[in-house]
């Protein structure tokens, strides 16, 4: 069972101004064990280190200087992220602001198995220190960010999105990219589909739905999105919300729907049903009474 998340606070000493109190929490996601997740609040301090996994750093508030490669590199909030790979070194130089960010550390073995079945070298190297804020890794990392940051617990999810990253990532900044083809496998995007319908209400991992077809878990993911325009989890997460709303019409309570549609809670249940049909659960029950 992975430990629970620990936080350090750093209080300023005596004498010296008034300033936020930086916090750091670090966890490793129970369904990711090869991930490690760090998180800064309002820091000021300038760090620096040698890389002993790959990483990427997502920053929410603040901005910081940072030297790497021979130079030195600009990081605020956005869709820009900061990149890194084992064996190197990078070095703050300037805070402009107290920096609130989040960083995803994936060990190298995890990056070079991906490697492996994206046809990459072993130990690839990434050929920047910033993404450029407008590709796929950007929205894959920011959703896998995102879904660390709420603990999720679907496994389907979590395995989805750190895999669609990894695939990103290597894609759009391995020094030599894959090939983009990616051959027409229909009938196991297919097949992938009627695995989830039939397993709607269990937390099926990506490794297994692959398995299930035959396809590794990046190819799965690649002609999944190509035929059904969803990865898988949101695909189950859309069955899920498509038959809580059959149960509403039905007349259950909204309190207990989340369990009978495999979602882990009723604050699962809310967000989902509010982001696709547009209503709380409790709202749309009352519509279709009326």
């Amino acid at each position: 069972m992975a430990a629970a998340p620990r936080a350090w606070k750093f209080a300023t000493l005596p004498g010296m101004r008034s300033a936020p109190v930086p916090t750091v929490t670090l966890w490793r996601p129970p369904l990711l064990p090869d991930v490690q997740v760090v998180r800064v609040e309002e820091d000021t301090r300038l760090w620096s280190g040698h890389s002993v996994q790959y990483g990427i750093t997502v920053t929410h508030a603040g901005a910081f200087d940072f030297w790497y490669r021979k130079r030195v590199w600009t990081h605020g909030p956005g869709r820009q992220l900061k990149l890194k790979e084992p064996g190197e070194v990078h070095r703050d130089v300037r805070v402009h602001a107290p920096v609130t960010a989040q960083s995803v550390a994936f060990a190298p073995r995890l990056v070079g198995e991906a490697a492996r079945l994206l046809c990459l070298p072993a130990s690839p190297h990434l050929s920047t220190a910033l993404s450029r804020g407008t590709g796929r890794c950007e929205s894959a990392a920011l959703a896998l960010h995102a879904a660390l940051s709420r603990r999720s617990s679907n496994r389907l999810e979590c395995e989805s999105l750190l895999a669609e990253t990894l695939d990103a990532l290597l894609t759009e900044y391995a020094e030599r990219s894959p090939s983009s083809d990616c051959p027409e496998h229909r009938p196991a995007a297919l097949r992938a589909r009627d695995f989830l319908r039939a397993s709607v209400t269990e937390n099926v991992g990506l490794d297994a739905l692959a398995s299930s077809v035959g396809l590794n878990r990046f190819h799965l993911l690649r002609v999944f999105r190509a035929e059904f325009g969803l990865p898988p989890h949101d695909y189950v997460t859309h069955l899920r919300v498509a038959r809580a709303r059959t149960l509403l019409s039905q007349g259950m309570a909204a309190g207990d729907v989340a369990a009978e549609v495999g979602l882990y809670d009723q604050s699962q249940l809310n967000r989902h049903f509010k982001r696709i049909v547009g209503l709380t659960p409790g709202q749309y029950a009352r519509a279709v009474r009326q």
